[in-house]
């Protein structure tokens, strides 16, 4: 058999391991329709005033119908900033876009949706021609989201052969989109890229930018949730498979990152490494070109080895040239997965940290950001463990009302740092196994006073957890969801297909099986018979709220961060704001006013005058808290854009205060996203003059350091969610919209009608102006994009939330796309 035939059957082999070309063109349709619904149809449908809907441009206003797309501009969509710089908006649209710097940074918005699908067109081993025929789907017009989902989406989820091969087409998108995810310098590319025509040479995209997670995230969701629905749709609902889909993703997330990290570290241990800086060099250029014009080469009918379309074989020869290196395979996994790794996980463990304070946030005293680790060795809930596998999303958790030094970590499922109360400590396992003894803890402890340890031991040995250390919990939708044996076989079948080596080391061990719990209440049976008559206490809500134990980890996929910040301010805070409420009461009392009555007044326009001089007892703590909190939302975005923690997309929570520094963040992210642009576009313009030119101006900014965000990555690509709760601030239109602008995915107020400090504070202080725009933290806000849920029933004061966040991010479907 000649040589060209043992190729040609090698090639077909390596073809036949990759998902079929049918189901890789019906996961570019659902790419294609999932952008459109994500930043076209979201951004249309909801900034339309609900009192005008019916007065659209002509060219827009489609019947349910019909369906139409716009012109095709694919031409102008060749080079990004040339759209910015051409792009216009209609005449109906200028009250949503009131200034120049908006309509660029939504133009961005859409070059980075035709650049996503178009490098996944090649990623997937199509030809860029698919992506030229799917680019007129992102400026398709429906009436409602239901006939998007039914006329977009729908069709291509039908053409799938199966659950299986779809689930490998995600697989595949991913794995290959992050491989290749390593930053480079514009500087440093091959000049050769200006006249490619691969969407991969000309990737402005770097690292696992929170777009590209929230984009393939809604894809997945979109996939696996059709299928769960297939398949147990008659006793599931959307919104339950909507839920399971987003936990299956996170596993998805969970082995691919530990794959690549676990791989990176080997890469860097093996004594066989390349050595010689510019031998590295060399070969890094040439197989980032190779890797990156493969999918060209597979569109023009040449077949890829060893590395199913990441290298072709002219390139592998190549490297075998250079290096010597017996096997080929190794090397271009060497240099391949050590930039993705660095790229993704950032250098020095992978870890954020705070900024260094600035003259613009000298006013603050604390400011730290932590990463949780929940061990169960340990007694310590928050902590840094070098060796807990990576994950591809972060969470940073910011409250704002503290009733104690622990609920800086209390409110969002884990265990508090240095908790040592051994009342709590046994209310919190209560929790857990025993609630109705929860209201006994007082009594169990006196007879074990001196010998509490003991009890916990004890409660150890049968329940089979410490509770001194409860976190992490061994079930949850992330363990009902984790990934099964095909499906982790899938995915590392794609890997050796891509020519990488599978680690060595061991995984992650697997969780313990659950502990069954005794049958006979020893909590019970540990109190004396003098005691007992005390089983009847009832146990209220709001008590066991206060003690309620949960665990994030176990029920979304995300690194856990907390904020520390000005810890003493706002501990103050709430002992002033519990003197207000004293002193209220006793008002209300002498004043003979009923609850009923109160809420009535505080309702009205109005605002009694008892009421204004009672709130001078907090205004000094509350009106410098809220200074405090805006400068530490510059802080936190200087931390964000600096960070060596790797480019991985960051959700935000937070609640009172914490959710207005969350404001502040976003606002100053905002700011530095219209200078990122600005540059971008004159950047281009210099380019178009001549390559001198761009270097003496990149050159000259970096001196005068007039443009700051030249060593930043686009600020656009950090922010993924942001759920903000009983927020104490008051938002015009404009700064919502650039709020939206540079949040990837959702962005979610909850608000709460009952949060009578909330309200008093602002209407005190501030009548005319909290009237004409009150916090955002008791009423729905009416922006663009802005989601709204009422909280009211989970919230009827604003110390409440520190009790209530897990039952928010669970109402609001915390991680799910919408």
């Amino acid at each position: 058999m000649s040589s060209s035939s043992k190729s040609s059957g090698g090639d077909e082999d390596l073809l036949s391991s990759l998902p079929s070309e049918q189901d890789r063109k019906a996961t570019m349709g659902c790419l294609a329709a999932v952008l459109n619904i994500m930043f076209t149809a979201r951004q249309r449908v909801d900034n339309v005033d609900k009192k005008s809907s019916s007065t659209t441009s002509p060219s827009r206003d489609y019947s349910s119908a019909s369906l139409k797309s716009q012109p095709d501009n694919s031409q102008e969509d060749e080079d990004i900033t040339s759209d910015i710089s051409n792009f216009s908006f209609r005449e109906d649209d200028d009250e949503l876009h009131d200034n120049v710097e908006q309509q660029k940074s939504m133009q961005r918005a859409k070059s980075f949706q035709r650049e996503l699908l178009k490098i996944s067109a090649e990623l997937l081993l199509l030809s860029p021609d698919h992506a030229k025929v799917f680019l007129p789907n992102l400026d398709i017009v429906c009436a409602d989201a239901k006939i998007e989902q039914e006329l977009l989406l729908q069709p291509f989820l039908q053409s799938f052969s199966n659950s299986t091969e779809s689930f490998r087409c995600i697989a595949f998108l991913m794995l290959r989109f992050l491989l290749l995810s390593g930053a480079e310098e514009k500087t440093n590319q091959d000049e050769s890229a200006a006249t490619s025509t691969s969407a991969l040479e000309k990737m402005t995209i770097v690292g696992y930018d929170a777009r590209v997670r929230y984009t393939f995230k809604s894809l997945a969701v979109s996939i696996l949730s059709y299928w769960q629905m297939q398949d147990h749709g008659d006793f599931m609902s959307e919104q339950t498979a909507s839920a399971f889909a987003s936990r299956k993703f996170e596993a998805l997330e969970d082995l691919i990152a530990l794959r690549i990290s676990m791989l990176s570290q080997e890469m860097k241990n093996n004594k066989n490494s390349l050595t010689g800086q510019k031998k590295q060099t060399t070969l890094k250029q040439n197989i980032g070109r190779g890797l990156k014009i493969g999918a060209a080469g597979v569109a023009a009918g040449t077949i890829f080895a060893i590395t199913g379309g990441l290298a072709a074989p002219a390139i592998i020869g190549g490297i075998a040239a250079i290096t010597g290196a017996s096997s080929a395979a190794v090397v271009i996994a060497t240099v391949l997965l050590l930039p993705a790794a660095t790229t993704i996980f950032g250098v020095g463990g992978g870890t954020l940290v705070a900024s260094k304070m600035s003259k613009r946030t000298a006013g603050l005293e604390e400011f730290d950001i932590v990463k949780v680790i929940t061990d169960e060795n340990s007694k310590a809930g928050t902590c840094i463990n070098k060796n807990e596998p990576p994950e591809l999303s972060r969470t940073l958790c910011i409250s704002g009302w503290l009733k104690d030094e622990h609920d800086f970590e209390r409110p969002f499922g884990i265990t508090p740092r240095k908790l040592d109360d051994p009342h709590e400590i046994l209310c919190r396992f209560c929790s857990v196994y025993q609630s109705e003894m929860i209201p006994h803890c007082n009594e169990i402890l006196k007879e074990w006073q001196g010998k509490e340890n003991e009890l916990f031991d004890l409660c150890q040995s049968s329940y089979g957890k410490d509770p001194r250390a409860l976190l992490p919990f061994d079930k949850g939708p992330r363990f009902d969801a984790k990934l099964v044996d095909y499906e982790t076989r899938a995915v590392d079948k794609l890997l050796t297909t891509l020519g990488l080596p599978l680690p060595t080391q061991e995984a992650k061990p697997s969780p313990k099986e659950n502990f069954l719990p005794p049958t006979v209440n020893l909590l019970a049976d540990v109190l004396t018979p003098s005691n007992k008559d005390t089983s009847n206490k009832e146990i209220s809500s709001t008590l066991l709220r206060s003690f309620k134990v949960w665990d994030f980890n176990a029920n979304y996929g995300s690194e856990l961060y907390i904020v520390q910040w000005e810890s003493k301010l706002l501990l103050d805070l709430y002992g002033s704001a519990r003197e207000f409420q004293k002193d209220l009461a006793k008002k209300a009392a002498e004043e003979a006013l009923k609850k009923t009555a109160l809420a009535t007044l505080m309702a009205a326009v109005f605002v009694p005058s008892v009421l204004v001089s009672l709130s001078n007892i907090i205004d000094a703590k509350w009106t410098l808290a809220m200074e405090r909190a805006d400068e530490a939302g510059i802080l936190l975005a200087h931390s964000l854009l600096n960070s060596n923690a790797g480019h991985r997309p960051v959700s935000l929570v937070g609640f009172s205060f914490g959710a207005r520094m969350i404001i502040a963040c976003l606002k100053e992210l905002a700011r530095y996203q219209v200078i990122w642009v600005n540059q971008q576009q004159e950047m281009t313009k210099d380019q178009d003059r001549g390559s001198m030119i761009a270097s003496f101006r990149k050159k000259s900014m970096k001196q005068n350091n007039q443009h700051e965000t030249l060593r930043h990555r686009e600020p656009a690509s950090i922010v993924e969610d942001v759920i903000l709760m009983g927020t104490p601030a008051s938002v015009n239109k404009t700064t919502w919209n650039s709020c939206r602008g540079i949040v990837a995915g959702r962005l979610v107020n909850c608000h709460s009608n009952k949060d009578m400090i909330l309200a008093l504070m602002y209407r005190a202080k501030n009548l005319t102006s909290a009237l004409l725009n009150p916090p955002v933290g008791i009423q729905e806000v009416k922006a663009a994009g802005i989601e709204n849920f009422d909280v009211s029933h989970l919230v009827a004061s604003h110390g409440e939330y520190n009790v209530a966040v897990n039952e928010i991010l669970h109402l609001v479907g915390y991680d799910q796309p919408r």
